[in-house]
């Protein structure tokens, strides 16, 4: 019954599902014209990061090269991007790199490359301040959450367009942004699951029409966000 919407929510990176809010367009525009050698794009878990470094390498496939998953040796590396030259290097979720290529990656900065690492907050403020990051020319940018009317627009959108706009109000937006702390993973997985359960109700002809307190009261339940 819900299905199409449901999917909507659905926690994958889909470049032709793109959301513009005002702290995504600021920190496209920061790494696209910042000239560091090494940029750290700085989140938590959830922040949009790994959608940021898709984004770049669809709209721009010539300048840039992506590396989503860690990799143990430098040849390995190597062997995956052949052409390095004037390429600016993406790499997603770099706090899983061992130390040693995390290295590698910044001498490959001091040979002209561009690199971009993304990090877990936590993890990137403490890499970016070893001594040998420190004393050359590197630059922070911070992913940040969505705030209220931003959730509400991108939630309300996928309700509209599937004509369900009905299944939810404000008062609930509200409360589920609070949850969710304008985190965008942990936002859509919410919604996703509300929606999961709403879902099921309808199937089973149960008493719930609509995304109210008891959903999700459910939903933070199921997510862990309360106990």
């Amino acid at each position: 019954m819900l299905g199409e919407l449901i999917e909507e929510f659905r926690d994958k990176i889909d470049i032709n599902d793109f959301f513009s809010y005002i702290n995504f367009e600021i920190v496209k525009e920061e790494l696209i014209s910042t000239k560091s050698n090494i940029i750290f794009l700085l989140g938590k878990p959830g922040s949009g990061k790994s959608y940021m470094l898709s984004l770049l390498k669809y709209k721009y496939p010539e300048k840039y090269i992506l590396q989503k998953e860690p990799f143990l040796s430098k040849e390995e590396f190597l062997n995956t991007h052949k052409n390095l030259k004037n390429k600016v290097i993406l790499i997603d979720e770099a706090q899983l790199l061992p130390i040693e290529m995390i290295e590698f990656l910044r001498l490959l900065s001091d040979n002209g490359n561009q690199v971009v690492l993304s990090m877990h907050q936590k993890e990137g403020e403490k890499i970016a301040n070893l001594p040998q990051f420190a004393s050359r020319y590197t630059q922070k940018i911070f992913m940040k959450p969505l705030t209220f009317d931003e959730f509400e627009k991108y939630v309300m959108s996928k309700f509209i367009k599937n004509n369900r706009y009905d299944l939810i109000d404000k008062k609930r937006l509200k409360k589920i942004y609070k949850l969710t702390k304008g985190n965008f993973r942990l936002s859509k997985k919410f919604i996703f699951t509300a929606l999961t359960l709403l879902d099921y109700s309808f199937r089973n002809s149960l008493k719930y029409n609509r995304i109210d307190n008891c959903i999700i009261d459910m939903t933070a339940l199921e997510l862990g966000l309360i106990k």
